[in-house]
């Protein structure tokens, strides 16, 4: 029985990843206005959207209790360190607090609040379970990420448009590319839990060029659209994936720790873009960070997150 600490409760959340979310919010957010800043409407939103994708988060780490404790990572609830009825019930706290709030603003945003809300759930539970099913978990995570959650941020400024989604495409496919190399990384826990990733259905060196395609598309139709908010994270993190492939090639083997760069680079990069965009942005980032590396350390006496580490 492990001792009770409040604060597993909110890093169930997920903080790190909840960064994407809020970074291509944000992004989106941009794009729809032609210009950044805060507004009461923008934080609502964040509100919102934490709330729905928290509880998605959590849901994720309940399905996957056994690949988490497999692949050593995510200890809250493959350690038992949060009881799964615990889990439960702060997961659905958060959606009713999220679907709540969503109701105050336009019909749109409830919409696709409601279609990420269901994806989340059709990627985690079976007999669905995307997340388990090669191509439809890349599908789910570009989609989700690069489409709905731009849509959310966009549908807080302007109407539904669906030149929108043409917008959206260099996002999809750059964030298709990092999910196909954390499905590489990830080959042996998943192959124990019988999650049959677009990895393990490709294989090493089909699944690196796949990656590699596809940021390499990003690159050019983000060039295209003049999208520099993609471009610069893409063209930054190609160099990694393209030493990947080779590295496969060459040597036969996975470079890990490349790899990892390779996913996080460009996560990283979104993330200094949209604080650049929205400044205050930088505190929240700075908190969450300060507030992660010590509740890791004092909790699992770990250094967490790291660039490279996994």
């Amino acid at each position: 029985m492990h001792k009770f600490n409040p604060f597993d409760y909110l890093f169930i959340l997920r903080p790190l990843i909840l960064i994407p979310s809020w970074n291509f919010l944000l992004i989106g957010s941009y794009l729809a206005r032609g210009k950044s800043g805060f507004t009461l409407e923008l934080v609502l939103g964040l509100i919102i959207y934490t709330c729905i994708m928290g509880g998605t988060y959590i849901l994720n780490q309940i399905m996957d209790r056994e690949t988490d404790r497999i692949n050593r990572k995510l200890f809250l609830l493959s350690e038992g360190y949060v009881s799964v009825q615990v889990a439960y019930g702060e997961m659905i706290c958060l959606w009713i607090v999220g679907l709540g709030l969503s109701f105050t603003l336009n019909s749109p945003f409830i919409i696709f609040v409601v279609i990420s809300l269901m994806l989340g759930i059709l990627y985690s539970v079976p007999p669905f379970k995307l997340k388990g099913r090669p191509f439809l978990d890349t599908l789910a995570n570009s989609i989700g990420y690069g489409m709905i959650n731009f849509a959310v941020g966009w549908l807080l400024f302007r109407g539904f448009e669906w030149h929108m989604f043409y917008r959206f495409m260099p996002y999809v496919l750059s964030i298709g590319a990092v999910f196909i190399n954390t499905t590489v990384i990830d080959m042996e826990g998943d192959a124990k839990a019988g999650e049959y990733t677009t990895a393990l259905f490709l294989g090493v060196r089909a699944a690196t060029v796949l990656s590699t395609l596809l940021m390499t598309a990003a690159v050019i139709l983000s060039s295209v659209l003049g999208d520099v908010v993609c471009l610069v994270p893409a063209a930054t993190s190609l160099p990694l994936f393209l030493y990947v492939v080779f590295h496969v090639f060459i040597k036969g083997t996975v470079n890990r720790r490349v790899t990892i760069v390779s996913f996080r680079l460009p996560g990283l990069l979104f993330t200094l873009i949209s604080a650049i965009l929205y400044p205050a942005y930088f505190i929240v980032l700075i908190v969450v960070f300060i507030g992660m590396r010590l509740y890791y350390k004092r909790r699992f006496n770990m250094v967490y997150p790291t660039l490279t580490g996994g």
